[in-house]
């Protein structure tokens, strides 16, 4: 089994970083006041699923009463209407019924009109958890019936104590400078550590390091912008990969901080080019987009050529 599978948090409890949201949650469990609709937002990657079924498990949902869609590819009202039928019905297994709607910012206008029935007039046994990249893509009026809960990247400290439980618990020792290279490059998402940290177990050390950036190539389209603005390509060759980049750009942006921080906390060569691109890209992409995306990339680059 795949590590990032085989060490997914089972429990509140096993849960590496995040805090605040997750005594949250544990605190509305505890005196039985979880709102019935949840709204997970944070970049791909921080745990947002992970949480939602964990959920399930604390809520008493039994896996066939447990509904995961992706609006991505399920994002009509049909969609919507399906959901508004089936509600009312009794739990098969447990004693809840749960809606899990990954993606959920890319429901069309119809659909989440559709979907705020639902949400006025949610039985007592059914919860719905909504989780997105792009929460502003929602509905106010979805917006307000929900529970906000923000999920954020891991710090490298927090990535560090997760890849070290690892090793010990699978029995293995990968070099310090390999384990650096993972926690860079997963720009704080514990899936992406953990995906790297399976492609370079039994290689040599020579092979480790390429292993890990062609891993993060194929997860991560950022790493070619954030080189690129380090470097001080051009306009012509930075504007070229943001044409390029099919990510979300809320994701793109947490990419470019978390790379940039790494460079200016280890006080290497491209430290002052470093923090300019962080304040270039501090204000978050949920309403601006890919508009946002490039305007944050040209401030980074006048600033750094200035």
């Amino acid at each position: 089994m795949e590590l990032y599978k085989k060490h997914r948090p089972k429990a509140l409890r096993a849960m590496v970083g995040n805090e605040e949201t997750v005594l949250t949650v544990q605190n509305l469990l505890s005196n039985n006041r979880l709102p019935h609709t949840l709204l997970l937002h944070g970049p791909s990657g921080c745990g947002k699923t992970t949480l939602a079924r964990i959920l399930r498990k604390e809520l008493n949902c039994s896996e066939m009463d447990f509904k995961e869609i992706n609006a991505a590819d399920f994002r009509g009202i049909d969609m919507v209407r399906d959901i508004n039928r089936a509600m009312h019905s009794a739990p098969l297994g447990g004693k809840s019924r749960i809606w899990l709607i990954d993606e959920s910012h890319k429901l069309s206008s119809d659909a989440q009109n559709a979907f705020l029935k639902a949400l006025e007039d949610t039985p007592s046994h059914v919860w719905f958890i909504l989780c997105t990249t792009d929460p502003d893509k929602l509905l106010k009026t979805i917006r307000t019936r929900s529970c906000e809960l923000s999920l954020q990247p891991l710090s490298q400290s927090e990535m560090s104590n997760l890849l070290t439980k690892v090793q010990k618990r699978e029995k293995i020792e990968l070099p310090e400078a390999v384990l650096d290279h993972i926690i860079d490059l997963s720009f704080g998402s514990p899936r992406q550590a953990l995906v790297m940290m399976d492609k370079v177990i039994g290689l040599e050390e020579k092979d480790m390091k390429l292993a890990i950036e062609n891993q993060a190539r194929m997860e991560n389209e950022s790493i070619d912008l954030c080189r690129a603005l380090i470097q001080k390509k051009s306009w012509k060759e930075i504007g070229s990969i943001l044409l390029g980049l099919t990510e979300d750009p809320e994701k793109t942006r947490w990419a470019v901080l978390n790379y940039c921080w790494t460079i200016l906390v280890k006080g290497e060569k491209n430290s002052a080019e470093a923090f300019l691109i962080i304040d270039a890209f501090q204000e978050p992409f949920y309403n601006s987009g890919k508009a946002g995306l490039a305007s944050a990339a040209y401030e980074a680059k006048t600033s750094i050529s200035s």
